[in-house]
């Protein structure tokens, strides 16, 4: 009689175990899942990249959290990964108690897009940082002609110094070419001229000398009086007629 009931309660408990198993525990599981991914991206008002491009990218690395278990979740690699974006100034990785994988990103934003002499292609941002991973059109200033890494730091660092905060250069500069002696010759969007600034040193001066110039000088006589604009020398514009 002893062994029967022994026997039942064996049965018993192996019958629990397995609807334990089978049951509870796979729906612990499905509970500790991330349910959200929180993505949150700031100083991006030209759209450079966007939540689904994020997640897409993650999920082409197998870092995507959405439906992970959140213990296997590895916030610090999902990090290391959007660091390493060049368009990504710093970004933030963190879980919540709401069973959710929050992600906040704040970007570099391009103020001038540039082909070098090497062949490559690549944006500035404010802090002379060189962004090579954004691969949708941005209406941006280009600088072309004899550029190098060296003048990252300087030329185009002054430029973008000039211009990153002026509404009316941002948008009337189309493009600046620099020749072999690193000196600029700028193609407005407006006018038919050219503008040649030589070397960059007193950039804001000199460009600020030719919006006064502009609003004095070409709003009266009409903007398409002059092929070039010289300002080479700081406070004189030298004009050319057609």
């Amino acid at each position: 009689m002893l062994k029967k009931i022994l026997k039942y309660i064996i049965a018993t408990a192996i019958a629990c175990y397995l609807i334990f198993a089978l049951v509870i525990v796979p729906s612990r599981k499905d509970n500790d899942k991330c349910r959200e991914i929180a993505i949150k991206i700031s100083n991006n008002r030209l759209g450079t990249i966007t939540n689904d491009d994020i997640v897409a990218m993650l999920q082409e690395e197998g870092l995507c959290p959405q439906d992970k278990v959140m213990d296997s979740i590895n916030c610090h690699d999902i990090e290391n990964f959007i660091n390493g974006m060049t368009i990504v100034k710093e970004c933030q990785v963190y879980k919540t108690n709401e069973k959710r994988v929050k992600i906040d990103v704040i970007c570099r934003e391009p103020v001038l897009k540039v082909y070098d002499n090497s062949g490559n292609t690549y944006y500035v941002d404010i802090d002379g940082e060189k962004i090579c991973d954004v691969n949708k059109p941005l209406l941006l200033p280009v600088a072309s002609g004899e550029i190098d890494d060296s003048m990252i730091k300087k030329e185009l660092l002054d430029i973008v110094s000039a211009i990153a905060n002026d509404p009316f250069w941002l948008a009337q500069i189309e493009q600046i070419y620099f020749n072999e002696k690193k000196e600029a010759i700028i193609t407005p969007r407006m006018g038919s001229h050219v503008i040649e600034l030589g070397n960059i040193k007193n950039i804001e001066e000199k460009l600020e000398n030719i919006k006064v110039f502009y609003t004095k000088g070409l709003n009266i006589v009409g903007w398409d009086k002059y092929s070039k604009l010289n300002i080479k020398i700081s406070n004189k514009v030298i004009c050319t007629e057609k």
